[in-house]
């Protein structure tokens, strides 16, 4: 392997190992009840919304959106290893495209505000000096994050996967501390994290989820163990916007 491709391939792994792993997401939409009195949840009448039926219904939310703005970030930060410390962008559901810019550690060294353009089924990841390039997700056990709202591989399964929910306290939070949350907790079996980041180590992960009184997907935690050898790590995501519409095309 030449020196160059290896560069590249290190440089897409820091891009898309870990934080694409872990999709988290935080929105922005009006109301005061919170979601567990929301009626229009209640699929099978009884007069209860559950957690598990909060979750099915921002499922749905995700599944039907037609793209999402969307930001993720980790506090924690891996003792050795490359590793993704930010991201941001705009997901687009059909034809499934994403384009936005992380920061990590490639290399040992420090990187910012890296471009990054998944459109046509094909990924591109901007290197410094070399420009853009062409990198297979599959090399570095991590998925297309175009493909993060399929319905069926991305991060809404997580949802409904999450075992033992549990519905706390509902809090303030969103623009002026205008929306009404609530927060779910659960665990997350290691397989169906390692549906969207195959090579995610741990058997659990445990799962924060805010939901809003529409039932959006506000904000998503997920703690567990994403690198081998390492302490767990929580990465946070925050969708900033549902319904977003944008044409992503292949760089030139």
């Amino acid at each position: 392997m030449t020196r160059r491709s290896t560069v590249v391939r290190r440089l897409a792994a820091a891009v898309l190992v870990g934080g694409v792993a872990t999709a988290s997401f935080s929105a922005c939409s009006g109301g005061d009840d919170p979601v567990t009195e929301n009626k229009k949840l209640d699929d099978d009448g009884d007069g209860k919304v559950t957690p598990e039926e909060v979750m099915a219904g921002a499922k749905a939310k995700l599944d039907d959106t037609s793209g999402v703005q969307v930001s993720l970030s980790t506090d924690d930060e891996p003792s050795d290893g490359d590793y993704l410390a930010s991201a941001e962008g705009v997901i687009i559901a059909d034809p499934a495209a994403f384009d936005g810019e992380v920061a990590g550690r490639v290399m040992g060294v420090d990187a910012a505000d890296i471009p990054v353009i998944s459109a046509d089924g094909t990924l591109y990841v901007k290197v410094p000096v070399l420009g853009w390039q062409d990198v297979d997700p599959n090399d570095f056990c991590a998925p297309d994050p175009a493909q993060l709202l399929d319905p069926e591989k991305g991060v809404s399964p997580l949802l409904t996967a999450t075992e033992d929910l549990e519905a706390g306290d509902s809090e303030l939070g969103g623009d002026d501390n205008k929306e009404t949350l609530t927060p779910f907790t659960g665990t997350l079996p290691g397989d169906a994290v390692r549906n969207i980041l195959p090579c995610a180590k741990g058997d659990t992960f445990d799962a924060t989820y805010r939901i809003n009184s529409d039932g959006e997907l506000t904000q998503a935690e997920i703690t567990g163990e994403f690198f081998s050898g390492e302490d767990a790590i929580t990465y946070t995501i925050d969708v900033e916007d549902y319904g977003v519409e944008q044409e992503i095309s292949a760089p030139e």
